[in-house]
């Protein structure tokens, strides 16, 4: 069964009670082991927050159990459940303080947790935002870190000449696209640095530091496109791919 991140917990439970009956010796477990993987799914706090709506939404916990078919204390076991699930958003820290000299080599390649991009024309603010979000959800999407904007795919530093206005248009830029990612997340959990570089002045690399998601659900765009890290790249998923990637994610939990 397919379970959809956009349900409400009563939404979840109406579908999941149609295929697997409530009480049931054998489907009433598998139906309560949905409801745990669709909490999984939509993440701790917003599963937590959702069997508090049921509740208020039904007047009491006896009313809420009845009309979803659950008893009250397995009820309390399930939000105890969902409260024991890991926080959405864990930050990933740099193993090392970053030194950038122009021209020179990164002292780090490009990995799983590193992407490096090369600012090329007079528009940096433009050329983040183009792609900012793409590299942001795949990230998201698997073990978190960071984009730098101002290094070659050789790993050569070629750093960006940025004034206040130009900084503070980027800054605005990323975080009009991080709002359109689905679900939404808090924009402070994305960080921006300007990284001075040594041999050129005023001149930056950017960081865009990316945390985990603890979740086993997957971040899309307003398209409905997602992107994981493979091999230290960026790759879209779509059909078969993602279908076996999100089932991969919930059988494992990661």
């Amino acid at each position: 069964m397919i379970i959809d991140r956009k349900w409400t917990l009563q939404e979840a439970f109406e579908n999941i009670n149609q295929a697997y009956r409530p009480g049931g010796q054998l489907s009433g477990p598998q139906r309560n082991r949905l409801i745990e993987t669709w909490g999984q799914l939509v993440g701790k706090s917003h599963a937590v927050s959702e069997i508090d709506k049921l509740i208020e939404t039904h007047g009491s916990m006896n009313k809420a159990c009845k009309i979803v078919h659950m008893s009250p204390r397995t009820m309390k076991s399930l939000k105890v459940f969902f409260e024991s699930l890991p926080d959405e958003l864990e930050r990933v820290e740099p193993k090392t303080k970053y030194q950038f000299i122009e021209g020179e080599k990164a002292a780090f390649e490009e990995d799983l947790n590193h992407e490096f991009k090369e600012i090329k024309g007079n528009n940096p603010a433009k050329s983040i935002q183009n792609l900012v979000d793409e590299y942001v959800i795949a990230f998201l999407n698997s073990s978190g870190g960071s984009i730098f904007w101002g290094i070659t795919d050789q790993a050569l530093i070629k750093s960006v000449i940025l004034n206040n206005d130009q900084k503070d248009n980027i800054r605005k830029s990323i975080n009009s696209k991080i709002s359109t990612i689905e679900p939404a997340i808090d924009p402070t959990q994305i960080k921006i640095y300007f990284h001075d570089v040594q041999g050129s002045d005023n001149s930056y690399v950017i960081e865009v530091n990316v945390p985990k998601s603890n979740s086993i659900g997957l971040y899309f765009n307003t398209s409905g496109n997602t992107w994981v890290r493979i091999n230290g790249c960026k790759q879209k998923l779509q059909g078969v791919a993602l279908q076996e990637y999100i089932l991969k994610r919930v059988q494992t939990g990661n």
